[in-house]
This record gives structure tokens, sequence and C-alpha cells, in this order.
């Protein structure tokens, strides 16, 4: 098939292209004119059409879907930049969406359209009841998650073929770099808050399968890592601090609501087969990245522990 990918070199990005190429598919790979995406794109060049620029433009979209089979538009502004620049970030997230779904409607042969979502879309976790299935109600919670559900319905209401997936907390070791104001928000919230991680290699391959599954169109599936990836807040946020070897003190999180749940993976798991990685594979991951760091710090224990709890809350 001949694919459409936009925000192809980010960290999602890079795997769905490697995941599509391996599949067989001709890619078109669409991302921000800038240095660093620039640089990433250079060993697609022999193997993708690169087309790098501003998402934003809609006078280029008709370009973008010419002669596509099927688009996985996976560009779009993350949270906290989406509730700093609400403006920017909705022409980001929506207005340049809903341009690539009416020129793909536009097309003589409507292309497939993937549209990556989000679980928190189900609003505020409910920890009594964690779990999460694709007929419950949906609720906006910022502008992140307003964008979502805007793009949502508007590619339900479209006449061409599309898949939503609403997908868990998706990082691997590459990402590492977190903000002060996000890591001061993730331990404001309460330790026992319900969390489902599915690793980006799986939501690319699940991505990759919903090209050849017609069963999988017309459907919102969620895209979880199932039973082996449930797990909570405090278990996620430790996961860097004791590849480090200073696992997080006890008392540090907060009592704050947050917007990560469980999710009943089954439909989009016999659907797509996509399921490869359990959360173990994260933490094994994360441990081996930092394995000559944590043995620098290894001497320094005894002084570091004890410093860490006044660190983290001057945050």
């Amino acid at each position: 098939m001949k694919v459409l990918v936009t925000g192809a070199f980010g960290n999602l990005g890079q795997l769905v292209v490697e995941q599509l190429l391996a599949d067989g598919h001709q890619l078109r790979c669409c991302d921000l004119d800038a240095p660093q995406q620039r640089q990433l794109a250079k060993p697609y060049q022999a193997r993708c059409e690169i087309l790098l620029g501003d998402i934003t433009d809609s006078t280029q979209h008709a370009a973008l879907v010419d002669d596509m089979d099927a688009i996985v538009h996976l560009a779009s502004m993350l949270p906290p930049l989406t509730e700093r620049a609400p403006a920017v970030a909705h022409r980001v997230n929506v207005d340049a969406s809903c341009s690539l779904i009416d020129q793909a409607q536009a097309q003589s042969r409507a292309p497939l359209f993937i549209f990556p979502s989000s679980v928190t879309v189900f609003g505020h976790s409910q920890r009594q009841a964690p779990l999460r299935h694709c007929a419950d109600p949906v609720i906006a919670t910022d502008k992140y998650t307003e964008h979502k559900l805007a793009v949502e319905q508007y590619l339900q209401q479209s006449a061409i073929p599309w898949v939503i997936m609403r997908v868990g907390v998706s990082v691997d070791a590459r990402t590492t770099r977190t903000e002060r104001e996000v890591l001061r928000q993730l331990l404001a919230i309460h330790p026992d808050t319900p969390l489902e991680y599915i690793h980006p290699r799986d939501v690319a391959l699940a991505i990759s399968r919903a090209l050849s599954c017609p069963a999988a169109q017309a459907k919102t599936l969620l895209l979880g890592g199932g039973e082996r990836c449930q797990i909570n807040q405090r278990q996620f946020i430790n996961t860097a601090f004791q590849a480090l070897g200073l696992p997080l003190p006890e008392g540090i999180h907060g009592q704050a609501n947050f917007y990560t749940h469980w999710m009943d993976t089954r439909e989009s798991q016999a659907l797509l087969n996509y399921q490869r990685h359990s959360f173990e594979d994260y933490q094994q991951e994360m441990h081996m990245l930092f394995a000559n760091v944590r043995r620098l710090l290894w001497p320094l224990r005894p002084i570091l522990r004890p410093l860490l709890p006044t660190v983290l809350k001057q945050l």
C-alpha cells in the first residue's frame, strides 16, 4: 500500500515507519522542516518519499494525500505544550487534522485514515473501577483531550474509511527527558492511580496490521499492553529512579487525580494481534540504559537517598 505518515520522525513515527517498511509498504513521510527532523529523515531518503514542512499549511495537504491508499496521522502537539499554547495546538491538532480528512474525502478513491487518539479521553481515573471499555463515556478535561475528541468526532462523521486507536501510556528507553513541570505533575498524582502501558513498538505493529484488517475499519479500538501492562502511577514513575539505583521514597506522591486508566483491549488484540511487550520489558530497557550511571552512583547512594525526598519536593 501507498501510505502517508505524518509526524514520521517523532518517537512513535520512527517506529511506525520502520514497521511499515518491514511490512512492504511504500511510504510518503511528512514532518516538520526543522534541523532535528532533517537529520532523522536522512537514513530514509532512499526508501521513502520525504516531505518536510508545516502541517498547519493546508495548501500543502492536497499534495500530501494525493494517490495514497492510507494515511497514518501521527503529527500532533502533546501536553504540556497544548496547555501553554492552546491556539497553536488547536491549529496543529484539530485544524490540520480536519483539513487532511477533507482532502482525503476529495480523492476519487478515499484512503483509509488511521488516527491515534488517547486513553485520556475517558476523563479522570477511577481507582475503584479502573478498567475502561470502548463504549464508556468520554469527557474533555484539558485542551489535549478536547482536541482528540474533536478529531475523533470529525473523522467518524466523514465519508472515508477510518480506524481510531485510543492509545495507553506509550514510552520506551528513548524517552528519558522529562520537563521539570511534568515530573512535578506526575509526583502530585495519587500513587495507586491505574495506568496501562503499551510499548511503542506494539503501537507501530497495531497500526501496520490495521492497514490490512477490514474488520477494524469504522471501529474505535483501545490499544494497551494487556494485563501484563496494567500497573499504577508509582510503578510507572519509579521505573527510571530504580534504573538509577535510587528508588522513590515512600510518601513522596500526592493525592491528585489524573486521566490514565486500564483498558479492555480484547477486541483490538483479537483483530490486530499486536501485544508483544510487557511492562517488565520497558523496565529492563531502562535498567540497561542507565547501567553505567547506576554504577557511578552506587557508592554515593548512602548520601543521595536521604537527599532525594528534599530534592523532589523542591521541584
